[in-house]
């Protein structure tokens, strides 16, 4: 439903989950936590006006100039995008949007992390909380909220880096066999680098793997077409 449907402050609509309705949500592109209200609109996030201070009500920390932060719509109190997210609204007691009071009979369905509250990031070294995938101070992005060493950093850019140049691949793939003379040779171009690749296309997104197969599709009916042409003009 259209109501499920919000849009992130990276500009993407992201769908909500059923599961994910209790204003504790994160979006797939960015990795940025996402701020939402009771009625599920989004906060967007801004810094501290210059020689502005506050607190957050739910760390108990002060809010540093260069970092992301949501005020709240109905107490006006300033949060930390990532607290008002972990924890699903505002950390004012007796607020509309504080959370609702978890049930004690489902407390320990409650999924933790087994590495505490916080973890150090591997690229800065500062401290910063254990659920976040992106730090806030030098906005690195992680792939899993597990602590990363410098070398699960590296290995995890090397991977975003072979995908980057699959997808450019394919993108000059598909380019490529929309000159419909070139089809024969680019059918084969595109067989010896799709075929062998089926797994890791997988995993580049839905997009990716669509425009490959469609390149290889489109590259055989320009073939087939010259081919019948060849023959009728003979």
């Amino acid at each position: 439903m259209a109501d499920n449907i919000v849009t992130c402050e990276c500009g993407v609509k992201v769908r909500l989950p059923d599961s994910e309705r209790n204003r504790s949500f994160q979006c797939p592109k960015c990795k940025k936590l996402i701020a939402l209200t009771t009625d599920l609109k989004v906060l967007f996030s801004a810094p501290l006006d210059v020689g502005q201070t506050a607190v957050c009500p739910i760390c108990q920390s002060d809010i540093q100039p260069n970092e992301s932060c949501v005020q709240c719509p109905d107490c006006d109190q300033t949060h930390h995008r990532e607290c008002w997210s972990e924890i699903g609204g505002c950390g004012t007691y007796g607020c509309q949007q504080a959370p609702a009071p978890v049930d004690s009979d489902k407390t320990s369905q409650v999924t933790l992390t087994a590495w505490g509250d916080t973890k150090e990031c591997p690229a800065c070294g500062e401290v910063i909380k254990s659920i976040a995938l992106k730090c806030r101070y030098c906005s690195t992005t992680f792939d899993s909220t597990d602590p990363m060493s410098l070398n699960d950093l590296k290995n995890q850019y090397d991977r975003g880096e072979r995908v980057d140049s699959m997808r450019n691949s394919v993108i000059g793939l598909f380019v490529f066999s929309m000159i419909g003379i070139l089809a024969p040779l680019a059918l084969l171009i595109s067989l010896i680098y799709v075929l062998p690749r089926r797994k890791q296309l997988s995993q580049s997104g839905p997009i990716i793997s669509i425009l490959a197969w469609v390149s290889v599709a489109l590259n055989i009916f320009y073939t087939l077409l010259m081919f019948l042409f060849f023959i009728l003009s003979n």
